[in-house]
């Protein structure tokens, strides 16, 4: 089988690679499913395999192509050694040439930073929705940054260290906690956190003011909303802003971290995506 031929999601197998110009596009499903793809752009630190892990095969199994990008330099892709030169364009690009190659309409699925990359997308006639989950809003991460240093200047530290994770350091206790919810066993929780990688400075300098970015409610483009209930990184006000603009649906789960699609009850994020996409996506 072609590494880049589209493969049906089966548990405890990774879905095929597709290679796109040196970027890590996983996909699952088959093609006699719908015809819309459902597109996973990961957060800061992150990669394809955040998608992999369970949301990918959950809505595969459900009927929907899915696809996961990692953006340059994350995961499989190339850039690694030009990382902290990249910025959130060079992501937005990476996405753009994600869905050319997936040559059909698209969801968009954002977590945290890639929420915000999938907000930067809107005015794409490609994209047929979008699912923010924990995203960085339009606002920027300033004002969420200042908060947050007063408020658990111990997390906040952890955090500023994320664009050199891969140097390794101090374990951080406060980050686990902020990612995941006290039900994730601790070995999956850790074995996760072993995974993050270091993320561009640029990118996240350039997350931290306002961005402009086009209303999905003009464009006619449903949208929903997700907050985790014990996320201390995303302020739930700022989310809720978010949604007024794009006119979108709202939802906060109670009991998840930030990294909800990896936390213990990433079964109930699936089910509101896939309850989303039923009622909203043709």
């Amino acid at each position: 089988m072609a590494p880049s031929e589209v493969i049906p999601f089966r548990r405890r197998e990774q879905p095929a690679p597709g290679p796109v110009r040196g970027l890590e596009l996983l996909r699952a499903g088959t093609d006699n499913q719908h015809p819309v793809t459902v597109l996973f752009l990961h957060g800061a630190a992150g990669g394809a395999w955040m998608w992999a892990e369970h949301l990918m095969g959950a809505l595969a199994a459900s009927g929907w192509r899915t696809a996961a990008l990692s953006f340059r330099g994350h995961g499989a892709s190339i850039g690694r050694e030009t990382l902290h030169g990249l910025g959130l364009l060079d992501y937005v690009l990476d996405a753009r040439q994600a869905i050319a190659a997936l040559g059909g309409p698209v969801v968009l699925v954002g977590h945290s930073l890639g929420g915000l990359v999938a907000q930067m997308l809107l005015g794409d006639p490609r994209i047929r929705g979008l699912v923010l989950l924990a995203t960085v809003t339009p606002e920027g991460l300033a004002g969420a940054n200042w908060r947050l240093a007063f408020t658990d200047p111990v997390l906040w530290q952890e955090v500023a260290r994320m664009p050199w994770a891969d140097a390794g350091g101090i374990s951080p206790v406060r980050l686990r906690s902020a990612l995941f919810s006290d039900a994730l066993p601790d070995h999956l929780a850790w074995g996760y956190i072993a995974r993050l990688q270091s993320e561009s400075l640029r990118a996240l300098a350039e997350a931290q003011w306002p961005r402009p970015v086009a209303s999905a409610r003009l464009l006619g483009v449903p949208a929903l909303v997700v907050g985790a209930g014990d996320d201390p990184l995303v302020p739930a006000d700022a989310l809720l802003r978010t949604a007024w603009l794009h006119g979108a649906e709202h939802a906060t789960m109670d009991g998840l971290g930030h990294a909800m699609m990896l936390d213990a009850g990433w079964p109930r994020v699936a089910e509101t995506i896939l309850r989303f996409l039923a009622a909203r996506v043709p």
